[in-house]
């Protein structure tokens, strides 16, 4: 990745964005933290008050997992697309530097949906739902009526997001992912 380091002073501006666009911090980094960064894939920033490279969550755990790097037009500045761990990405505690706390998304929910699976908890309803294929596919079905029967907007609403529940219990218990769909409409887009 060819970048321009002399704009300022061999650091690079850098955006850490979570993966719902949400802008976490603006951070700096020079050639070590984005070597450690692209080899790590785990945000690595250069403090300019400890004058040193420093892994982001080395202390506190919550740490950011890359999704995707990109550059700006005049090679001076990056974007970091990160799976955010932990409770936040600002060391006052917060979400993000920008006073923004973290709201719901699909992400979140089919995060929560794949540890659930995997943690196989007995009174977990969605475990039982992964265990039990035949009860599944008939909520899917139950729930895919529920939405075009739907009698108003905010019933559509409710029904629709049971529905993206199960489907997302679904996909989850065959390894699929939100990005793959995403992937798959993209592929479609362009045809």
């Amino acid at each position: 990745m060819k970048l321009d380091f002399e704009k300022m002073n061999n650091l690079i501006p850098t955006i850490i964005q979570d993966e719902n666009g949400t802008v976490i911090s603006l951070v700096y980094s020079n050639k070590e933290s984005i070597a450690k960064t692209q080899k790590s894939r785990k945000v690595w920033k250069y403090s300019r008050q400890r004058q040193k490279t420093t892994m982001k969550g080395a202390t506190s755990g919550n740490t950011q997992q890359i999704l995707s790097i990109r550059k700006d037009c005049d090679n001076d500045a990056l974007l970091y697309k990160v799976n955010q761990n932990g409770s936040g990405g600002c060391h006052t505690g917060k979400y993000t530097c920008f006073g923004e706390e973290k709201g719901f998304s699909l992400n979140e929910l089919y995060n929560t949906i794949q540890s659930r699976i995997k943690n196989n908890t007995k009174n977990s309803y969605t475990a039982k739902l992964v265990n039990d294929e035949l009860l599944l596919k008939r909520k899917l079905v139950e729930e895919a009526a529920e939405v075009i029967t739907a009698k108003d907007k905010q019933n559509l609403i409710w029904e629709c997001s049971d529905l993206i529940y199960f489907l997302f219990v679904i996909m989850a218990k065959e390894g699929i992912s939100i990005q793959d769909i995403e992937k798959e409409n993209e592929k479609r887009d362009k045809q």
